[in-house]
């Protein structure tokens, strides 16, 4: 494992960054390749905020609380069996929970998810019962590719959870994290960006206003020979492949209104990693 990487998140899971765009700002972080992702709408990245943890950052939705994009970096080292590990939520540190009677009650008398989120003041509060019952609740970082670090906890951060049918999240979504997993194992470190798609068409309007479940799903894997993307729809049945699941950067980027990687260049479609992954290009 890059010995740097865990000084330099100590440092970086102190920030609560906000409106990193507006700033003119270019931030650099070891979570991805080149910038971070930002957003196309000035109205949209005034309201996010970006929280930065040791294993992944997460630029988290103004109204919603919930993640519009999560980004992490697999390496050989940090793989590992997650089985054991607890994954009951926890609220996250670096949002803002006011007043801090409400961090005490969520994080001290055992709630229930669904119970944390109707604590009026958080940023989570949008989350009913209804929305996301436990088995249709995914980590956006998997708990296995970081099951051999110190700082796995991280991911059971609500800011790394998204509501997900539970057929998706045991079926295609599971089967791409396995198989990424193998492979950064055979071939080296590999970038991440996932999120929600929510599929509106005006890039000023906030997820949170339309819907808090997604419409679908995406996954972006990325090294130096390029990327594939993939898009899930929420009713992806159990059994469906991952691969037929390809999809175009820019089409992901247009319906979730964001520049994935905005400091990486011209990234073209990897023929080598779809291959890696045992797919074939569309």
């Amino acid at each position: 494992m890059n010995r740097s990487r865990p000084l330099f998140s100590i440092l970086a899971a102190g920030w609560l960054l906000s409106g990193f765009e507006a700033s003119a700002q270019s931030i650099a972080l070891t979570h991805c390749l080149g910038d971070c992702p930002r957003y196309e709408s000035q109205l949209v990245a005034d309201r996010a905020k970006v929280v930065v943890h040791h294993l992944y950052a997460a630029g988290l939705n103004g109204d919603s609380g919930l993640a519009d994009w999560s980004a992490y970096r697999l390496t050989a080292d940090a793989v590992g069996v997650a089985s054991l590990l607890p994954r009951a939520w926890q609220p996250d540190r670096l949002t803002e929970f006011s007043p801090l009677e409400d961090v005490i009650l969520a994080e001290n008398s055992g709630l229930s998810l669904a119970e944390v989120a109707t604590v009026s003041s958080n940023p989570y509060a949008g989350l009913s019962p209804q929305q996301a019952p436990p088995e249709d609740r995914a980590r956006l970082a998997p708990m296995t590719s970081f099951a051999n670090t110190p700082y796995w906890p991280d991911l059971n951060n609500l800011s790394n959870m998204i509501p997900m049918p539970a057929p998706l999240r045991r079926g295609a979504w599971l089967q791409l994290e396995q198989r990424l997993n193998r492979l950064v194992a055979a071939k080296g470190e590999l970038y991440i960006v996932a999120g929600p798609l929510f599929l509106i068409s005006n890039l000023g309007v906030s997820p949170a206003s339309s819907s808090l479940n997604p419409a679908a799903y995406f996954k972006v894997v990325a090294n130096s020979s390029g990327i594939v993307a993939f898009v899930f729809p929420q009713e992806l049945g159990q059994f469906e492949s991952f691969c037929a699941q390809q999809a175009r950067l820019p089409e992901i980027e247009q319906m979730a209104g964001l520049k994935l990687f905005p400091g990486g260049g011209k990234l073209g479609v990897s023929s080598t990693l779809i291959a890696d992954l045992g797919c074939t290009e569309i």
